[in-house]
This record gives structure tokens, C-alpha cells and sequence, in this order.
């Protein structure tokens, strides 16, 4: 098994009060993750305010336990930008939330400066950034108020990132009290990439998504989405975007159907590129009578169903640092194969919690899921054991048991400025 440590980051802190902490998602770009996380860090006692905006594709419950501030583009999400046409319209979209961002954030900068400072968050933890020039100027802005300012790179650059988006977000790292990711191979990279050092990263788990929805039986799953009760059903589901090869797993799976003359793909998720060459690279093999699309973004309850039908969830990422997918697919115990990119070589313990094969290497990928299709008994052994790692080392019980140690050693112990992060000694090192 692979060191799921987290990497210590100084000294215990303050352990009198309740931690008073602000998440920090403003695009909602994560909202199952932001959610179930701020609800296992209040039931580990701290008080969390959820700072984000309305999640467009689907109404979500209001979280128990947390207070839900959804102050982010409120104009860009809002009923008459809607009723307007510009939720639908990209570029409009853009330019509106542009101008909304800096202001949304000066409101609640100026909010939490008004409190008394024994009224103000503990902590700050951001999600992710969506301008950093801007979110560097915020970041300071926080600091100024004495404020600890925790950040997670869920992707350590964007994908397709260019040389200036390195050296963007190496500024961010830089900026941040601590850094959060969820793999020693990402702690491994921010030190030898970016120079972050060691006493700021601490490795915490994803924790597994979907765990408000009860499993379904296989077959009763099927029904419900209308999937044919006997085939051997490939998954692959979330966004369809350039980097997550689906290219590859179409032939590799063209590969199987050959020989498997029961496998089915399916296909579900809402393209953020253009499906038609995905249409033709199934069509030329005669794949596509066998394939099922269910081309849309996937409400919570959807995406739970199509997992629990599967008999082998595919990754088939060309690069990548996470995927919240992993987690969901492990939630439910479906056996996954994925390739060896992020950290995803590391959560996945090969042949024994799934099985991993290289990126881009259609072959190799065909290999491992007829492996998991000819024996039922492998299939169902590794997605126990993804199961039981989801619900003990990955649990959200244990991302938040070290989260708040986190949170802790960054608190001073006396009265003072903070240290300025990312000059010399690491804030939080020992004192």
C-alpha cells in the first residue's frame, strides 16, 4: 500500500474552541466534494461556512450542519440573466462573471473586515482558483487580517496549461499558508516543480463522492436506465473533454467487442468538446449500434445508477491530477481500470484495487478490461477492496480528521503577525 500520510505541517495549535472556517468554492466548480467535506469537518466540530455560488446544472439539498453563503456570480446565475439568454450563451456568460468576480470578492472581504477579530474565520480554504492574478491580490488581502489561508490543487495546473499558468499557480502555491492534495506523487511534485516547502503540503484523501444515494442492486439499476440486463456493460462517465481519452477507451473497447460479442459501451456525460469524432470513431468499427449515449450533464441520483450498473468503470485519462469519478466508482465498489497519470497511479493499487494500464495505450486498456469482464470473481474482489478503502483511509471521516489537524497548526499560538508564507521558515513550522 501506498504512505496515505498526511506530511506534518508545524505545530498542534490551539485546541480550546471550535474552528471557525470558511470554504472557498466560487465557481462551484466541486460541489458534491465541497459539500460532503464541509459536513464531516462540522461533525468533527468546527463551524463551516460554505462560500460559493448556485450550482446551474442541478438544485442540490441545502447542506445540514454548515451555513451556505451563495454570494458568488449571483447576476451571471440569477433568473433574468436566464430569462435574457446569457446562461446559455459562453461568451456572454464570461464577461459577465468577469466583471462579477473582483466585486463578490471585495463584499466579502469587506464583510469578514467588519467582524471583531474573535468573530472572524479561523481559516480560509479555497477550493480552487478562478483568476489567480486576482486571487493572489485576495490571498494578501487575507493575510493582512491575520488570517491562515489554506488552498487545495485538486489540479496542480489547469489542463492544457501553458508555461505562464505554471508559473501563475507556482505564485498561488507560494502565497498559500498550506496546500492540500491528495496524493504523495502531487506533495512530490510541488516540491521539486515549485519548491513548496515540505513542512506546508499535507496529503489528504478525496473521500468518496455520492454517499447521500444508497446503492442500487445491478439489475435494478439497469432497469431504471433502460440498459440491457445481460450485457457486459464499460462505462465511461463525467465530462467529455480532450484529456480524458476517450478516444482510446472507443478503441479498446472496439478491440473487446470483437471477441466478447455481449460488451456494450456506455457513455454518459455532457461533452465540453464536439461528440461528432467520437460519432465516426464508433461508427467505423460498427460500434455505435452497441454503444449507449447519454450525452447530458448527470443529475447525482443519474450518475449513482449508471455506476451501480456497470460491471467495469474506465479512467482512461491521458493526464490528469484527480478524478472525483474514482472515488464515486469506489463508493459503490465497481472495479475500475485507469491509467498511471496523477494520482491516480498512486490511489489505485494495481491488481489489487483495480488495475492500472499506461495512457494512450488503447491495447493495454482492452487487455485489462476483457481481463475484469472474463473473471467475475477479480471484478468483484477489487471493487471490495476500493469499497473498503472508500469507507476507512479514504473515508471523510479521516480527510477531515486531517484537515483540522491542518487548520490547527496554523494557528498562532501568540498574538502577532503571521509569518509571511513562502519566505524562508514555512508557516506552521515548528517554532
Amino acid at each position: 500500500m501506498h504512505d496515505r500520510r498526511i506530511i506534518p505541517v508545524g505545530h498542534p495549535g490551539r485546541v480550546d474552541q471550535p474552528l471557525r472556517v470558511l470554504q472557498v468554492d466560487p465557481n462551484a466548480n466541486t460541489p458534491p466534494y465541497d459539500r460532503a467535506l464541509c459536513q464531516a469537518l462540522a461533525a468533527a466540530g468546527c463551524q463551516v461556512t460554505l462560500l460559493t455560488s448556485r450550482f446551474l446544472y442541478e438544485d442540490l439539498p441545502r447542506p445540514a450542519g454548515l451555513a451556505l453563503d451563495e454570494r458568488f456570480f449571483r447576476l451571471a446565475g440569477s433568473g433574468p440573466a436566464e430569462r435574457l439568454g446569457l446562461s446559455s450563451q459562453p461568451s456572454a456568460r464570461r464577461v459577465l462573471k468577469a466583471a462579477e468576480y473582483p466585486l463578490d470578492w471585495l463584499l466579502a472581504l469587506a464583510q469578514i473586515a467588519r467582524r471583531r477579530p474573535a468573530a472572524r474565520p479561523d481559516v480560509v480554504h479555497v477550493q480552487w482558483s478562478v483568476e489567480p492574478k486576482l486571487d493572489l491580490l485576495v490571498w494578501r488581502a487575507l493575510r493582512r487580517l491575520r488570517i491562515p489561508l489554506v488552498y487545495t490543487a485538486h489540479n496542480l495546473v489547469p489542463h492544457h496549461a501553458s508555461s505562464a499558468d505554471t508559473a501563475r499557480y507556482g505564485r498561488l502555491y507560494h502565497a498559500a499558508d498550506a496546500v492540500i492534495v491528495h496524493s504523495v506523487r502531487s506533495a512530490q511534485a510541488l516540491r521539486d516543480q515549485w519548491r513548496i516547502p515540505a513542512e506546508r503540503i499535507a496529503v489528504v484523501p478525496h473521500g468518496p463522492l455520492l454517499e447521500a444515494h444508497a446503492p442500487i442492486e445491478r439489475q435494478a439499476a439497469r432497469q431504471r436506465l433502460g440498459l440491457p440486463p445481460d450485457d457486459e456493460l464499460v462505462l465511461f462517465t463525467g465530462l467529455i473533454e480532450p484529456y480524458k481519452g476517450l478516444a482510446d477507451l472507443i478503441a479498446a473497447v472496439g478491440s473487446v467487442a470483437a471477441r466478447r460479442p455481449r460488451t456494450r459501451l456506455v457513455v454518459a456525460g455532457k461533452p465540453n468538446e464536439p461528440f461528432a469524432p467520437y460519432r465516426r470513431q464508433l461508427a467505423e468499427p460498427g460500434l455505435l449500434d452497441r454503444t449507449v449515449l447519454d450525452l447530458r450533464f448527470l443529475p447525482e441520483a443519474t450518475l449513482a445508477a449508471y455506476l451501480c450498473a456497470a460491471d467495469v468503470v474506465v479512467l482512461p485519462y491521458r493526464a490528469a491530477t484527480s478524478s472525483g469519478l474514482l472515488f464515486a466508482a469506489r463508493r459503490f465498489g465497481r472495479p475500475v481500470v485507469a491509467t498511471s497519470v496523477g494520482d491516480l497511479g498512486e490511489v489505485v493499487a494495481d491488481g489489487t484495487s483495480g488495475l492500472l494500464v499506461p495512457p494512450s495505450a488503447p491495447e493495454q486498456l482492452a487487455a485489462a478490461v476483457d481481463r475484469l469482464l472474463s473473471d467475475p470473481g477479480l471484478a468483484a474482489r477489487l471493487g471490495a477492496a476500493g469499497q473498503r478503502a472508500a469507507t476507512g483511509p479514504e473515508s471523510w471521516t479521516e480527510a477531515a480528521r486531517r484537515t483540522v489537524a491542518l487548520y490547527r497548526s496554523l494557528l498562532p499560538l501568540t498574538p502577532g503577525p503571521l509569518p509571511r508564507a513562502g519566505r524562508g521558515r514555512g508557516v506552521g513550522a515548528p517554532r
